[in-house]
């Protein structure tokens, strides 16, 4: 009980980064790219200086420095002047989940026990609080502790964070149902299900009212699930100017949104062709149904990229179950495509299984050794553009993972 009450206070709720690094302007003169070099999935750790080449908006540059990490040792360089790189780790997990998956149990256990060394530091942030273990925690706690409180405290705020979207959830299968019943529509298909036990109670309900609830329950729910654009951005401006090595795990799980099926939704068209206000409830959520939501892709590719952070998304893959009369309709696509971007412009890799301890496990391992590559442009000038990076090897066919550029302020 007493490890645990310490634990307790070294796990307190972290503040949000930005408040905790002084705003001030950074004049890059030096430029530090960390590359990953890799023979199918074989870090290749014997390259030197002269087998690379630095590329900035198209002109090569001269690299100053080539050091070889491996976790934080320093196990090599060939530099022509010192850079001095710090090697201590920072390590990030955001979860936006809407249920425990127990595989989780095994991706902390491998963090803590495996990964993580007494200099590193671990902020975790769940679906209902933020967390940081300090590397003080991880000097004076046992591992097993640490893990053990790990685990209870993203199982118990999964289920806290997530109950208003799984109740959502409940509340759009049972307008469904109640509006399938309410157009005399039956699936014989399927035996009633308690859904359409608890649909009963409101088949009385006019489809004028059952319409506007179910699309403003399915706004609500949309609300909860967009990621918010402006927050990821303003995080990777904060690790910029955060020492160290940023290493940030993105667990998302795939989301599935209950919709009147076509054939109801059909059914429904002919038997209400006479009453306007219907018509336009319909077509105000066929509009819904169809609209796109809109990320600022390059932006935030380039904040993660101009932030040095490694970002790695771990797309925590599962099927739709069966609902009877409804549509369960996949709504996960323009979180994984606009993140997917994200990772591999910052040196990062995606993850995309229902194992999230296999995907993460294969994250953590893929950054374990890299290079750091230093240069000074030539002809800097602080004009606040976005410098493109391209990192290439002079006669040798290896895949070369590295960020996609800076902004030069």
């Amino acid at each position: 009980m007493k490890k645990l009450a310490i634990l307790a206070l070294l796990l307190l709720p972290a503040l949000f980064l930005l408040s905790q690094v002084e705003k001030h302007k950074v004049t890059v003169t030096n430029v530090g790219v960390l590359t990953r070099v890799l023979d199918g999935n074989r870090f290749v750790d014997d390259l030197k200086i002269d087998d690379f080449e630095i590329y900035e908006d198209g002109k090569s540059q001269k690299i100053e420095a080539l050091y070889l990490v491996k976790k934080t040792r320093l196990d090599r360089k060939e530099a022509s002047r010192e850079f001095y790189p710090a090697l201590f780790r920072h390590f990030y997990l955001i979860f936006q989940i809407t249920e425990y998956n127990p595989k989780l149990d095994e991706a902390i256990d491998y963090l803590i026990n495996s990964v993580l060394l007494p200099n590193d530091s671990l902020a975790i942030w769940t679906p209902a609080q933020k967390y940081n273990l300090t590397s003080e925690a991880l000097k004076k706690l046992p591992k097993e502790t640490i893990s053990k409180e790990m685990k209870n405290i993203l199982r118990k705020d999964t289920k806290i964070g997530a109950s208003y979207y799984n109740d959502l959830l409940k509340d759009l299968k049972r307008l469904v149902r109640s509006m399938s019943s309410s157009t005399g529509f039956r699936d014989q298909s399927n035996v009633m299900s308690d859904i359409e036990n608890e649909a009963a109670t409101t088949e009385a309900l006019s489809m004028e009212l059952l319409l506007p609830r179910y699309r403003a329950t399915l706004q609500k729910l949309e609300e909860l699930r967009v990621v918010d654009e402006k927050n990821f951005i303003q995080f990777a401006e904060a690790l910029k100017k955060q020492e160290g090595e940023n290493h940030v795990y993105f667990f998302y799980q795939r989301e599935f949104r209950p919709e009147i099926s076509p054939t109801v939704l059909n059914h429904m068209i002919s038997i209400y062709q006479e009453n306007p206000n219907v018509m336009g409830e319909l077509q105000d959520l066929f509009v819904f149904h169809h609209r796109e939501i809109e990320f600022n892709r390059l932006r935030i590719k380039q904040s993660f990229a101009d932030s040095s952070v490694i970002f790695n998304f771990i797309f925590m893959n599962k099927e739709p179950e069966y609902v009877s009369g409804l549509n369960m309709r996949e709504q996960s696509e323009d979180i994984f495509s606009v993140f997917s971007e994200v990772a591999k412009a910052s040196g990062g890799i995606v993850n995309s299984s229902q194992n999230p301890a296999h995907g993460f496990k294969t994250a953590l391992e893929s950054t374990e050794a890299h290079y750091l590559l230093y240069y000074s442009p030539a002809d800097y000038q602080k004009d606040g553009k976005f410098k493109s990076i391209e990192v290439k090897l002079k006669e040798k066919d290896y895949k070369v993972f590295h960020r996609l550029g800076y902004f030069a302020n």
